[in-house]
């Protein structure tokens, strides 16, 4: 049997090349999702540390997370081939090759985690380890901010991104993440739910939170 990471870690190093072309920036999202993302940046604590883009993919909110004045900036993703793209399109950015649920960050070592539709391949249990693993590498006060289909159940593209491969996928709710969110030790500040667009197959879910002062472990 396949184990889950090695099927979305070949899902994307299959993909990495089309990915890069088809989504070479934040032209897919929304105004909200961009504004969002401005908040997030705008709750980020001052300081040192790096402040993190989990699941970064090819890269391509890194430059804009740049634009929004952070610095530094780390990318982890699972891909190694998407984690190249992000090295030539954020060279200014620490990009590492790791899971979501073993970031390569010591407790307390990022000033914030955007994790823009890296949840998308994740169970319901799964995601609450990435919470609890958000947790532990977030300074106290700083910001996570996920992005994900919203819904239940499962999805799955039989051609990703116009490549034979499949991509299997998992719907989440808002209000399903947020509780898991919550109990892993984070302020909840925005919990949305937006309708699909015209090139969108589902509705879009979003969580915004501040981790605590203790976390859960």
């Amino acid at each position: 049997m396949t184990d889950p990471l090695d099927e979305t870690r070949l899902l994307y190093d299959t993909v990495a090349d089309t990915y890069a072309r088809v989504l070479p920036d934040l032209r897919a999202e929304a105004p909200s999702d961009r504004d969002l993302v401005a908040r997030f940046a705008a709750t980020v604590p001052a300081g040192d540390l790096p402040v993190l883009d989990a699941g970064c993919g090819t890269g391509r909110m890194l430059p804009y997370l740049a634009d929004l004045g952070l610095s530094p900036l780390a990318g982890v993703d699972l891909s190694p081939a998407m984690a190249t793209h992000a090295r030539r399109l954020a060279p200014e950015a620490a990009i590492h090759v790791a899971a979501l649920d073993a970031l390569p960050f010591p407790d307390a070592g990022v000033r914030g985690m955007l994790c823009w539709y890296a949840i998308i391949h994740s169970t319901p249990a799964e995601v609450a380890v990435v919470a609890q693993e958000a947790a532990r590498v977030i300074v106290a006060g700083a910001p996570l901010l996920l992005a994900f289909q919203a819904g239940t159940g499962n999805r799955v593209v039989p051609h990703a991104y116009g490549n034979d491969v499949a991509m299997r996928a998992v719907l989440h709710e808002p209000s399903d993440v947020a509780t898991v969110v919550e109990r892993a030790g984070f302020e909840v500040i925005t919990v949305l739910r937006r309708d699909s667009r015209a090139h969108e197959k589902y509705a879009q879910g979003f969580v915004l939170a501040t981790r605590g002062d203790t976390a859960a472990r």
